[in-house]
């Protein structure tokens, strides 16, 4: 997610200066809460002897773990392995010169180890791609852009038997902020982004592990950048809302049924928004928290709403509101399942969960770091780990684990 929509490439030094002037405005907007980084660059850095990979993890708090990952990041993308480890992929960090640093380096986290360890690196640098988890725990990759802001159409998957990467061929777009996700039938599809001539797109494409190719699907109906894509508990795809900072900001979701190749509009969003977080309940229905949406005038504010889609009846309907705005932020199901949200531009420390049962907000644990523009994910115990990000001051390399 950019803070400002790229349009032409002689504009990305413009852009450059001004993600540096609204990140002033971020930084005077959040207090700086940011505790010091932990652990350096390594191979694989131990856990403590614990067990909890934090000094003392008590239920119902989140925890520093003694172990941090290697690279600080932000912008990255965290995925749960089918063997309950942790793979986090690409992001940036602060360079030396204007542009920022993007990742190649691939970490990895054991739970049962308490470790972090690298595996193979990515081919390419990549910020915020489309990503997909097979069965088999293979990981595919597509899309995203380099150092330079520049969007690839390339793709490479991962194997787990070798830590390796190798070329999974090339999309028929170039795709900045595409959203990624596994099919039941075993391939992968990416939906939506911006192209290489700064359009967003109603392409979709999908790639066959069996076969090593690429293929179109049935396009959306809009064009979805800076959304969500979420499976649904019947194996259909939910796109979601999307759009630029200065709006529009969509209120369209879609359906898409892999049977028929076919997608279906749902009702309306009750709010357009962008850079929102999208949570499979066990129920499954989809919570929608936060973003940015439209405020007083033509300027996007960060939204506390938050809504819930149904596909029993293919309809929106209210969540309430949290008790912050949030944008940029992150959102868990947990165990017991009920949803965490967390951090955010808005307020970053303070967490708030959703109670499907009840339909009700409460507050909950407050981060030991302030962040956004970081990862959560859910392990299997249920527990929660808050990955990286941005703080006030810094990108951060932290981690931090909850137990409900």
């Amino acid at each position: 997610m950019y803070l400002v929509e790229k349009t032409s490439e002689g504009q990305k030094m413009k852009r450059g200066l001004a993600i540096g002037a609204l990140g002033v405005l971020v930084m005077i907007a959040l207090a700086c809460n940011s505790a010091p980084a932990a652990s350096g660059p390594g191979d694989v850095n131990q856990g403590s002897e614990s067990g909890d990979g934090g000094s003392s993890i008590q239920t119902g708090q989140f925890a520093l773990l003694l172990t941090a990952m290697a690279d600080g990041r932000s912008y990255l993308n965290a995925e749960v392995l089918p063997d309950g480890r942790v793979m986090v992929i690409g992001g940036r960090s602060k360079g030396v010169s204007e542009w920022p640093i993007v990742h190649a380096r691939v970490e990895i986290f054991d739970p049962t180890t308490q470790a972090w360890t690298d595996t193979g690196a990515l081919a390419d640098e990549r910020q915020q791609p489309a990503v997909a988890v097979f069965p088999d725990g293979k990981v595919l990759v597509a899309g995203g852009t380099d150092t330079s802001i520049n969007p690839y159409n390339r793709a490479e998957i991962w194997d787990p038997a070798t830590g390796e990467w190798t070329p999974a061929g090339r999309m028929k777009q170039y795709r900045e902020l595409p959203q990624g996700v596994g099919l039941d039938d075993g391939r992968a599809m990416v939906v939506g982004g911006i192209s290489k001539t700064f359009k967003p797109l109603t392409i979709v494409e999908v790639y066959d592990p069996v076969t090593g190719e690429w293929e179109e699907l049935a396009p959306t109906s809009a064009g979805h950048r800076q959304f969500t894509l979420t499976k649904l508990s019947d194996g259909k795809v939910l796109a979601a809302g999307g759009g630029a900072l200065d709006g529009p900001w969509l209120d369209v979701a879609e359906v898409y049924d892999p049977s028929t190749d076919t997608w279906t509009l749902t009702g309306p969003m009750i709010t357009g928004r962008t850079m929102h977080t999208a949570t499979l309940l066990q129920d499954g229905r989809v919570l929608v928290v936060g973003g940015v949406g439209k405020g007083t005038g033509d300027h996007g504010v960060a939204l506390s709403s938050a809504e819930i889609y149904d596909p029993a009846t293919n309809e929106w309907t209210s969540a309430g509101n949290t008790r912050v705005t949030r944008s940029e932020h992150a959102t868990s199901l947990m165990g017991d399942g009920r949803a965490i949200v967390v951090g955010g531009v808005g307020d970053t420390k303070q967490s708030e969960i959703y109670n499907p049962s009840t339909g009700t907000w409460s507050a909950g644990p407050s981060l030991i770091e302030s962040r956004y523009r970081f990862a959560a994910v859910t392990l299997h115990d249920g527990s929660v780990l808050a990955i990286a990000g941005q703080s006030s001051e810094k990108v951060l390399h932290t981690v931090e684990r909850y137990k409900p």
